[in-house]
Order: structure tokens, then sequence, then C-alpha cells
């Protein structure tokens, strides 16, 4: 279930048509919580220039990253830009664990912690 936690702002992934770098501020809040929930604060950006096409096909693959702050902790990941307009982030760390956040275009966000097996969701809103 999704909780919402304010407005979607008018552009909230729509800057990703124009070439902007959208700087997604998010607050979750765990699925399994029913009572006096606690909220997760979870920032990050996406730069659609990262996105860009290789121009030539002899030019090294490149990693799309991204800066995240999740409540008091940062850290780097590959960042994520789906066709239809999803945006979000994914960090493995092998055994210590993984954290793959998707972000729909009208600010719905979904992420999920292995291997606690969390589902946080919430809203994002480009600042």
């Amino acid at each position: 279930m999704i909780r919402f936690t304010g407005l979607v702002t008018a552009a909230t992934l729509g800057l990703m048509g124009s070439g902007a770098q959208a700087d997604l501020n998010c607050t979750l809040t765990n699925d399994a919580c029913l009572i006096d929930c606690v909220q997760m604060k979870v920032r990050f950006e996406i730069d659609p220039n990262q996105f860009v096409a290789p121009q030539s096909p002899n030019d090294p693959p490149r990693r799309q990253v991204t800066s995240v702050t999740m409540d008091d902790i940062q850290f780097s990941a590959e960042a994520i830009m789906l066709a239809g307009g999803d945006v979000g982030f994914h960090e493995d760390a092998g055994e210590i664990g993984r954290r793959l956040m998707i972000v729909q275009p009208n600010g719905a966000a979904r992420l999920s912690l292995q291997p606690s097996n969390e589902i946080w969701t919430g809203l994002c809103t480009d600042d």
C-alpha cells in the first residue's frame, strides 16, 4: 500500500524530458508498520545526461551513478532511468545487502531492502 505524504509537484519527474537534473526528496514509511510509523527520508539525484547514448560504438561502457542520502547514511548507487519515466537507484553490497528504489512519474516510490526483506513506500518530489 502506498501512503502519500504530501503533494506531488507539477514537475516531479517531468524534468526528465528536458535534460535537467532532478533532485528527488522522498518520505517513506515501512509497509509493515500500522501505528506510530517512523518515516525514512531518502534524497538522490538523477542526471539524464548520464544516460545519453555513446557517441561511438567504440566508446567504453559508462556507469550511471547517483549519490544517495538515506536518513543519516550516505552511499553511491547505480542510477536507474527507464523508458516509461520511472527512475531510481540500485546498490548491491554483496552479502551485506541490496537496496532498490523505483520512483514512478507521479512521485509514488517503493524501496526494497534486502536481506531484511523490508518494503518502504511513499512519495518523492523534485526540489
